[in-house]
């Protein structure tokens, strides 16, 4: 080999070392960017957990496209989630140039040209990160590609031009004499620190606008949290959220460095501190006073079957537990109970007791409050399903990501700010537009709404719900009970000694975290007594009360030598988490989640297992209607349903009681 070959071979290693070198610092240059715009990430981050992982957000996407489909709401939604995608992008750029304004970076300088470059597309890829994630969760929604996805893409291109050309977009707005002066506060990259009252000097505009948004979102969701809510749609209101707060963050970066305090650190330090005495999660109740004059449970159930002897010689008596699960749960209760009242007329008069959790609660409530607004069954239900097929979600997510948001950093409650309360809220508000006879029914006590009637024929609707300081179970009860009838279980109407609106009722059941926070409870003494929580905590089917009502109901039978025959009706929803696989990676974090959701299952299972033995001497009969699940489907455990999740239900509820019907020999339908 000469001299020349040689030369060659070592310019060849040469290169393919320096390449190597490249491609590390390149690496390094972009690690570099990525560890110093973490608060973006970590904001992407939530996006893609809430829109492309979660069931809710996955439902929600389901929801939007330019075709109405009988839904009013569903092409302005669809727009409001282009433009917020778009302010979103925006935000991540922006935020990015901002907060690399601030450091000095240490890149690989060995291709300085690449140095630059990075500064420069890092932020603009960043811009392209929420249509990715949006792009993504509709996919996995609509079990494919569909053409939002291609419209969300192009508007990713199209805001990632704009970046590109937006310095000479800038000098030609300039040549027109336009008034747009304040683009030309151009500063550009470089590998520098700048000062921040530099900064500050120089985009006092766009520091004023993020003021000045985020000052009036916070405002008109205060002031309309149900209409402006529901207009924008929930994926609107999180997109808007994520962007504002990352806003937010941004400028708290430029503050930090332009004042020397440290404003995130004493925000954190606020929020803890405050914690203890700014709880503004008090339960509402209706201010006039209640005489507690609710008839024992023993002496009602007596009356009850005293009643229904008269005209049967067995009296046919059903029991229903219906089982939490946000509106789902809600929905499925409801089709499943107007499924047997349509087969049996019979049914409903015979029901001696409702036990409803969570979703459960809202579905028997709206199941028997719907005869008070018309007397045909099958109208009954149409308006129910029109009052749950509302947007829940929507308002209550913008009053928990701006106002609540910044109660948590208040040194005092102010009540106006309980997202619960705007929860409650929008139930009322849907009702009253469902049911045109009697609209206000949400609005009024839950005792005042008379689910047993005066002649005392009616059910006993009871709502549970969990004592969170002790674990033990917390009822909202229409009849008075001792201790010997429930075990340790609190009848919270006597510990407040005044009706609560019904609205409030059913969330005492359904405040499951994080969405809806523990109500605070202040007792007849005006002391604070404790928090209520979502009844599946302590048990998701409202089986271990149904169980306590059968027990009296036998005794009482017993004792007068009443015929009966019981049917326990459980109305189930949820899925069976439990796998035979054991958990592979990150078994750490996983291992309480996945205890926590099987427990949660099986609880109920356990409980109709009791059930089963307890009434097998009676030969007494157990009705099984649960929601089929599939490992794949989206039916979301929260306060929205798409047009798909509900249809599903409405296919699925009559082959479910027909093949349950049958197979127990319970009602002809």
């Amino acid at each position: 080999m000469n001299l020349s070959d040689k030369n060659k071979l070592h310019l060849k290693k040469l290169r393919a070392l320096l390449k190597g070198f490249k491609v590390q610092g390149t690496f390094f240059n972009i690690y570099q960017i990525l560890k110093t715009c973490w608060v973006i990430l970590f904001f992407n981050l939530i996006g893609f957990l809430m829109l492309a992982q979660f069931q809710q957000g996955l439902d929600i996407l389901r929801t939007l496209g330019f075709q109405s489909d009988g839904n009013p709401n569903k092409i302005h939604h669809t727009l409001m989630v282009c433009v917020m995608l778009v302010y979103w992008g925006w935000q991540n750029w922006r935020s990015a140039r901002i907060i690399t304004h601030f450091k000095a970076f240490t890149f690989a300088e060995s291709y300085k040209p690449y140095t630059v470059r990075t500064l420069v597309i890092i932020p603009r890829l960043f811009a392209l990160l929420p249509f990715l994630i949006i792009s993504y969760g509709t996919v996995v929604a609509n079990g494919g590609l569909v053409s939002l996805v291609v419209l969300y893409l192009n508007l990713g291109m199209a805001l990632y031009v704009f970046l590109l050309y937006r310095r000479k977009l800038m000098v030609v707005l300039k040549t027109k004499n336009l008034p747009f002066s304040f683009l030309l506060h151009y500063i550009p990259v470089k590998n520098a620190a700048y000062p921040p009252a530099y900064l500050v000097t120089k985009q006092k505009w766009w520091i004023g606008q993020r003021i000045i948004l985020l000052i009036a979102l916070f405002l008109v969701i205060y002031l309309y949290p149900i209409r402006f809510s529901q207009y924008v749609g929930s994926c609107g209101l999180v997109i808007m959220a994520l962007s504002s707060w990352l806003a937010f963050f941004g400028l708290f970066s430029l503050f930090e460095n332009r004042f020397k305090i440290p404003f995130a650190f004493l925000f954190l330090m606020g929020w803890l501190v405050f914690s203890f005495f700014n709880n503004n999660h008090e339960v509402r109740v209706l201010q006039e006073g209640l005489p507690d004059k609710r008839p024992f449970m023993d002496t009602y159930i007596n009356q009850w079957l005293q009643t229904k002897s008269q005209n049967d010689d067995t009296v046919n008596v059903y029991l229903v537990a219906c089982e939490g699960g946000g509106l789902r749960a809600a929905y499925w209760s409801n089709e499943v109970l107007s499924e047997l009242s349509q087969g049996d007329s019979n049914f409903k008069n015979h029901v001696l007791a409702y036990s409803g959790v969570s979703g459960g609660a809202l579905g028997a409530a709206a199941f028997n409050l719907s005869s008070k607004c018309s007397t045909n069954p099958e109208t009954g239900r149409a308006i129910v399903r029109d009052f749950l097929k509302n947007d829940f979600l929507s308002p209550i997510m913008g009053f928990a990501l701006f106002p609540d948001a910044f109660q948590r950093f208040l040194p005092f409650p102010f009540k106006q700010f309980d997202r619960a309360t705007v929860l409650e809220k929008t139930w009322e508000a849907s009702w009253e537009k469902s049911c045109k006879d009697n609209p206000n029914l949400f609005r009024i006590g839950y005792l005042a709404n008379d689910f047993t009637d005066t002649n005392k024929q009616g059910p006993l609707v009871f709502m549970n719900a969990t004592h969170i300081e002790t674990g033990k179970r917390v009822l909202i009860s229409p009849v008075k009970f001792g201790d010997q009838q429930f075990y340790e279980t609190t009848d919270i109407l006597r510990i407040l000694n005044k009706d609560i609106p019904l609205s409030t009722s059913v969330l005492l059941s359904a405040r499951f975290p994080y969405l809806t926070p523990a109500g605070l409870i202040v007792d007849k003494d005006h002391k604070k007594w404790g928090h209520v929580g979502d009844g599946g905590y302590y048990e998701n089917l409202g089986i271990s009360t149904l169980l306590e009502v059968y027990i009296r109901l036998r005794t009482i039978a017993d004792i007068k030598k009443i015929p009966i025959k019981v049917s326990f009706v459980f109305i189930r929803n949820t899925k069976d988490f439990s796998k035979t696989e054991p958990l592979g990676g990150l078994y750490e974090v996983l291992a309480p989640i996945q205890a926590y959701l099987n427990v949660w299952y099986k609880g109920g299972g356990y409980s109709m297992n009791l059930i089963k033995n307890t009434s097998l001497t009676h030969k007494d009969k157990i009705l099984n209607f649960t929601l089929p699940r599939f490992e794949n489907d989206i039916i979301p455990l929260g306060w929205s349903l798409s047009r798909q999740a509900t249809d599903y239900i409405d296919k699925q509820v009559k082959k479910v009681v027909e093949i349950e019907l049958r197979k127990n020999d319970a009602l002809v339908h």
